[in-house]
Formats: C-alpha cells, structure tokens, sequence
C-alpha cells in the first residue's frame, strides 16, 4: 500500500495494532487445555481395522468440559463471596448495603449458563430425530416424564426454548410439556 500511496499522494494511516487483555479465566481455561492434551490420550485394545487406522480419533467434548469446569468453579466462588458478605455484616453498620450485594450475587448464580443446557439440547434434538412427529413426540414424552426429575424437566424446558428460533412446533411442544409438569 505504501507503493500506491506514494505515487499518488494519499495519506494512509497505520494501523493501530489491538491490544487482547487476559484474563485470570482465560489464564486458567488454557492451563486446563494443556492439562486435558498432556494427560488424555486415547488406546485402542484388540484388533484394529482399516477404518480406525485410515481415520484419525480424537477426543471431543475438551471445550466443553472446561466450560463446566468453569461454572462449577464460580458457584464454589460465588458462595464463598456471600458467607464472607454475611460475616461482614457483624463488623459494618451498613446491612443494606451488604444485603443488596448479597442478593446480587444470588441472582447472578441463578442464571443458567449455556454448559449447563448442552447434555439437554443434546437430548432434545435426539428426541427430534427420533420422533419426527408431533404426535409420536408427545406420546414419548408421556410416557418419560415421571422418571425424569424436577430439576431436569426445567433445564430441557428452558433449552427447548432457546433453541427454538424459528418457532418450530415441536420444540414448542417439548417446551410446554416439560414446563407445565
């Protein structure tokens, strides 16, 4: 660009390169990388067939388990950060300021993360493949819903919902059924 930009007198600015800030997590989500590919591996017992030598294997899922390993981490941190708010309250005068913060904190842990609805949406759209259907959808889930847990029936309700984008009917119906029981 220089070349062009001499010859017919342009002014060009130069670029202003990008300073990328890391952070305390992304510092912690890579150690944990390194750690899941130094230490996991993958050994195949018994007889190997062309397919599995002309193929490569790798494990999948590493991304999605340092999401996880993640959120756990922050639920340990963010109870920690209220039992020590709460044992503040004995020294401050000032409760409502602490309580506000207090509840603050609980309302951000009430949020669901995505990781939490992956193994869900996984599930529903299994579900999908499976029974095409609106009818043979609905007569599955009737027949599955008692076995499955109150906390359980919330998380697939609420990934049916966000992943239903165009409001596919069967998502919908997935969405009500776990929700209404």
């Amino acid at each position: 660009m220089k070349k062009f930009s001499k010859i017919t007198g342009e002014k060009v600015n130069e670029q202003i390169p990008v300073e990328v800030k890391t952070t305390d997590v992304d510092l912690m989500k890579s150690g944990v990388m390194n750690l899941l590919d130094s230490y996991i591996g993958v050994r195949m017992y018994g007889p190997v067939t062309r397919h599995e030598r002309a193929g490569s294997v790798k494990i999948i899922g590493k991304e999605v388990f340092v999401e996880a390993l993640m959120d756990f981490l922050e639920d340990f941190t963010s109870k920690d950060k209220v039992k020590l708010l709460e044992n503040l309250k004995s020294e401050s005068k000032d409760w409502q300021l602490i309580d506000a913060k207090i509840d603050q904190i609980k309302s951000s842990q009430e949020e669901i993360s995505e990781s939490k609805l992956i193994a869900h949406k996984e599930k529903i759209s299994s579900m999908i493949k499976r029974y095409p259907s609106k009818e043979s959808l609905n007569d599955y889930i009737d027949s599955t819903i008692m076995k499955i847990d109150e906390e359980t029936k919330v998380l697939r309700s609420i990934a049916a919902k966000r992943m239903n984008n165009s409001n596919n009917e069967l998502l919908n119906l997935i969405e009500e059924k776990y929700r209404s029981i």
